[in-house]
């Protein structure tokens, strides 16, 4: 038998300890383990959100922060929705603001930190089956991709009807043809909005997207993967959630 000759390819070799990347593609399945629930609240609108860390099974991430309360306590039904879906799904019942030191990035120190929060500490660690979107949208006058979330299942790819009713996964399917769907539409609408507003200014979105929906961007990701235990503390005193963290997030879309 001749056997092949081998030349590095330093290509492939980076990407069997990543998984092929820092982050999972979207237009995808992927079943997650959540390493960060944390309590933000926007700069620019004083809205309450909840920030997600995800790793996948290779410990490639996916972080995205949904919006689901407005400054004057009212819910954002789309977004707390999807925030309801993922309680139910991976089996919580009750979120409570805690105080933790969990690692997390830091750009100013290039480097993953323990940093104090507000967390759902009992979503921390928790699975679930998440179908991620890519979406895209115009950003100072650029084309952008973003992945989020779509839809959230539990781990054995059911609904949470389906799981009530004990029978088998087939909306996944399903939702999964509408991502599909989403994405290709989302595409179309700014490459046109590309071609007729050269060099424009469209980063703000006017409407909530398909399931209520989510924002994600990536970044340098912590070196955290799947199975990592996070460095919680001991709980302290609970705190409201427009008690948490104050971010600028640009995609808040009111």
């Amino acid at each position: 038998m001749n056997f092949p000759t081998i030349q590095l390819n330093e290509t492939a070799a980076l990407k069997a300890n990543t998984g092929g990347g820092q982050f999972f593609d979207g237009n995808s399945e992927q079943l997650v383990k959540i390493g960060r629930a944390e309590f933000v609240v926007s700069n620019n609108t004083g809205t309450t959100g909840m920030a997600f860390d995800v790793f996948n099974k290779d410990g490639q991430k996916g972080y995205f922060t949904l919006w689901f309360m407005k400054q004057d306590g009212s819910y954002i039904e789309g977004f707390y929705n999807q925030l309801q879906s993922i309680m139910a799904v991976t089996g919580v019942t009750t979120l409570t603001p805690t105080q933790a030191n969990i690692d997390k990035y830091d750009a100013a120190a290039g480097k993953v930190v323990p940093t104090q929060m507000t967390v759902a500490n009992e979503l921390m660690g928790k699975h679930f089956t998440g179908l991620f979107i890519d979406e895209f949208e115009i950003y100072n006058g650029e084309k952008r991709k973003k992945t989020q979330l779509f839809a959230a299942f539990n781990q054995k790819r059911q609904t949470l009807q389906e799981q009530k009713d004990q029978s088998a996964a087939q909306q996944i399917e399903v939702q999964m043809e509408r991502l599909i769907g989403y994405s290709l539409k989302s595409e179309k609408e700014v490459d046109a909005q590309m071609s007729g507003n050269k060099g424009g200014y469209n980063n703000q979105r006017t409407s909530q997207p398909p399931q209520g929906g989510t924002t994600y961007s990536r970044g340098t990701a912590p070196q955290q993967g799947y199975n990592n235990q996070q460095g919680n503390s001991a709980p302290a005193n609970n705190q409201a959630p427009n008690g948490g963290p104050v971010v600028d997030d640009m995609d808040i879309p009111f």
